[in-house]
C-alpha cells in the first residue's frame, strides 16, 4: 500500500516539475521576444517585475503585490493575530491578486496580439497559453508610455 502512495506522490512531483519547466521556459523565450535577457526569467520577484514591465502594467501594482505577499507571510508567521483579522487580510490579498493577475494577463495578451478568446484561455490555461505565445509566430508590441 505505501509503495503506490509513495509511487503516486513521486508522479504527481513529476508532473508539477514539468509544468514548472514548460512556464519557466516560456516566460524566458517571452522575455527574448520582448528584448529583455531570457536568463532574468529565472530571477524570483524581478522576473514578475519584467513581466509587468513588458506588459504595461504601472509599477505600483507590482509594488503593492510585493507588499502584500509580505503580509499575509506575516500574518501566517505571526501567532498573536486574531482569526478575524488574517481571515479578513487574506480575503483583500487574494481579490487583490485575482484583479492584479487578471490585468497582468490581459495586457501581456494584448502586447502579444492575442484577443479575448486567448486572454481567457492564458487566465484559465496559462500551461497552455503561455508557451503558445512563447514558441508561436506572434510579435511583441511595446506599450505606449
Amino acid at each position: 500500500m505505501s509503495s503506490v502512495w509513495f509511487n503516486s506522490v513521486f508522479a504527481e512531483i513529476g508532473i508539477l516539475l514539468a509544468i514548472y519547466t514548460i512556464l519557466v521556459i516560456s516566460e524566458w523565450r517571452i522575455l527574448e521576444k520582448a528584448g529583455e535577457k531570457g536568463w532574468k526569467s529565472l530571477i524570483p520577484f524581478y522576473n514578475l517585475f519584467l513581466s509587468h514591465h513588458i506588459a504595461g502594467m504601472p509599477h505600483i501594482w507590482f509594488i503593492l503585490e510585493v507588499i502584500f505577499w509580505f503580509t499575509e507571510l506575516i500574518l501566517e508567521l505571526v501567532p498573536a493575530v486574531p482569526d478575524p483579522i488574517e481571515i479578513i487580510c487574506g480575503i483583500v490579498i487574494a481579490i487583490f491578486t485575482l484583479i492584479s493577475e487578471i490585468i497582468h494577463l490581459n495586457l501581456l495578451c494584448d502586447r502579444f496580439g492575442k484577443g479575448i478568446g486567448f486572454k481567457i484561455g492564458m487566465f484559465i490555461l496559462p500551461e497552455v497559453f503561455m508557451p503558445i505565445i512563447a514558441f508561436g509566430s506572434s510579435v511583441y508590441t511595446p506599450p505606449e508610455h
